[in-house]
């Protein structure tokens, strides 16, 4: 019987940056399956974030959010869905969204974790941003019957 070896080095630091970047010992993982693999892999416990692959665990650095919005797909007649960067897909929640300039985050696991829009989601979400004297908000559902959703600071 042969082992396989270790997948994680042990003094290696992993960190998941705000950018959706994983690093490891400050070195990019430039390796698409070995950051889709992470990816998938993330799991939480009340001590936070860590890696699971196999048998073995890490223990891992989140700068920001542990998920990340890579696609949309829909508009705001129809509603939106995500496609996250865990490869999971879900519908977007209008009400859990939550901006600042530069940031757009939405609520996603049945609102138990956030999600951070990377920069070509946001725009595409964005490009739909309206104005009033009231400020800045997105109308969700048919035109007549709009959901308006005021982007508030986070």
């Amino acid at each position: 019987m042969t082992n396989n070896a270790p997948f994680f080095i042990d003094n290696e630091v992993i960190i998941l940056t705000q950018s959706g970047i994983w690093l490891a010992d400050g070195v990019e993982i430039s390796h698409e399956p070995t950051r889709r693999l992470f990816a998938r892999s993330l799991k939480k416990d009340e001590k936070g974030y860590y890696l699971h692959i196999g048998r073995e665990t890490k223990r891992i650095h989140i700068e920001d959010t542990p998920y990340f919005v890579i696609r949309i797909d829909g508009s705001p007649a129809s509603g939106y869905e995500l496609l996250l960067n865990d490869e999971t897909r879900e519908l977007l929640d209008p009400t859990s969204l939550k901006y600042r300039p530069g940031r757009l985050i939405c609520k996603i696991k049945t609102n138990q974790e956030e999600a951070r829009f990377l920069h070509a989601p946001y725009f595409d979400l964005l490009k739909f941003l309206e104005e009033d004297s009231r400020g800045y908000y997105l109308a969700f559902g048919p035109k007549k019957n709009a959901t308006r959703i005021q982007l508030a600071p986070i």
